[in-house]
């Protein structure tokens, strides 16, 4: 009697499960963000739209529920080149406050109510992602994740929409959600000022250093020039300090070594570079100065500007 009581039940099921397939709801959505520049302290933002199709209900309309992934215990992320990890998170509204989740888990599903004709019809809905800032260590190059941990229920209804967390639905689908992004290779800099202090007579050269800062992307090779300056008639091996307000000058050089025997330059004259390949986080390069001896210049305020140039 158990034996035959099981074999009704499992062909009840059966039955049950073929009469629902003939009512089905599937979605198409992919996330693209372009181009990002991981330096930026804006986070990269993008907006796409999901598009529901329905078929096969018997009822006027169908509230479609999409539960996406498992959105509370781990962090969205983009595989990109050699594994590197890029964060992401997509949302239900522009303001990005709602996380596109599941019904089974912290964050609410994307749904919408759909019109139906004869048994089925269609809906957009748009949704909206963001690239987390503060990546700085993913080398250059195209991110991708598809998350297939998400199922499309549908829930045919008459009057009054069903939430999408009952169990009524009459239809379950599986569907995935693609993100892309692309990291451009970027690079900031910065620089501090050299300061030869308050001189006379300059009977020995007097030196001082500064400081200039490059973050780029990781993995990116890049180059550090500096230009000749501002003074009429400098060189790369003579730079001028024009005094303010005239025309007098100070010769002084900058220089790649501490011992002061390599001009930094533009690779122009005899003159060299630096190069290095980036981290994402902040490389430093000192640049080491000298104030020659020199016949005494007029008293007053000696100025030039050096314009740091980096090529990656």
């Amino acid at each position: 009697m158990n034996r035959t009581v099981l074999i009704a039940m499992l062909l009840l099921a059966g039955l049950w499960h073929g009469s629902a397939s003939a009512q089905s709801c599937t979605l198409s959505a992919t996330m693209n963000f372009g181009t990002i520049n991981p330096l930026s302290s804006v986070p990269a933002q993008a907006q796409s739209t999901v598009t529901f199709n329905c078929t096969g209900f018997a009822t006027p309309y169908v509230r479609a529920c999409a539960n996406l992934g498992d959105d509370t215990t781990t962090l969205r992320e983009m595989v990109g080149p050699s594994g590197a990890r890029l964060r992401y998170e997509l949302y239900q509204d522009a303001t990005r406050t709602t996380i596109w989740g599941s019904a089974w888990h912290g964050n609410p599903p994307l749904y919408v109510d759909i019109a139906l004709s004869g048994g089925a019809g269609t809906a957009q809905k748009s949704f909206y992602g963001t690239v987390l800032t503060g990546q700085t260590n993913g080398p250059a190059g195209g991110y991708t994740t598809t998350i297939t941990s998400a199922v499309l229920l549908g829930f045919g209804y008459t009057t009054t929409p069903p939430v999408c967390t009952t169990s009524g639905y009459t239809s379950w689908q599986d569907f995935r959600v693609t993100s892309t992004a692309t990291v451009a290779s970027d690079c900031t800099i910065s620089g501090t000022n050299i300061d030869f202090g308050q001189q006379g007579f300059l009977q020995g050269a007097v030196t001082s250093t500064g400081v200039v800062t490059a973050t780029c992307t990781k993995g990116s090779a890049y180059t550090l020039a500096l230009s000749a300056g501002s003074g009429a008639g400098a060189t790369m091996a003579s730079r001028l300090m024009t005094r303010s307000d005239g025309s007098d000058t100070l010769a002084y050089g900058l220089y790649l070594d501490s011992g002061r025997t390599q001009v930094w330059g533009d690779g122009t004259g005899g003159s060299g570079t630096v190069s290095s390949t980036g981290t994402g986080t902040p490389q430093t390069a000192t640049v080491y100065a000298t104030l020659p001896v020199q016949p005494p210049p007029r008293p007053g305020n000696y100025i030039d500007t050096i314009t740091v140039t980096v090529t990656f």
